[in-house]
């Protein structure tokens, strides 16, 4: 199946936070074990729909689940309280991790992202 940006944005849309996004602190080699797929990116791209992002990265040095010079798409919300992760405020390189969300999408969580970016 054939993702475009439009219909990532329509799935992000759909989903809404029942409730405010609450992260616990864990040390980064614990973010990095549970995500199966893990990167130091270089952002390329941010397309911004309402409250739903999709962001176009290279990987510069993969760690899971990512190849170097690899282009992913990482989706996210833009409010951390439903969990998202706004990336027009983050630094042009950083860890992703995230879970596959299709070919070359992997879906990104505040918590996760924020215990990789400390």
């Amino acid at each position: 199946m054939i993702r475009t940006p439009v219909t990532l944005f329509a799935l992000l849309a759909a989903t809404g936070a029942a409730s405010a996004c609450k992260c616990a602190v864990v040390p980064r080699a614990q973010a990095i074990g549970s995500a199966p797929v893990v990167f130091e990116g270089r952002i390329v791209n941010v397309q911004t729909q309402g409250a739903a992002q999709v962001t176009t990265l290279t990987v510069l040095r993969p760690l899971k689940g990512a190849a170097k010079g690899q282009t992913v798409k990482v989706t996210s919300r833009t409010q951390s309280a439903a969990c998202g992760y706004d990336f027009r405020k983050a630094e042009k390189t950083l860890m992703v991790g995230g879970a596959r969300a299709g070919a070359g999408v992997v879906s990104v969580r505040r918590c996760t992202m924020v215990n990789l970016n400390p």
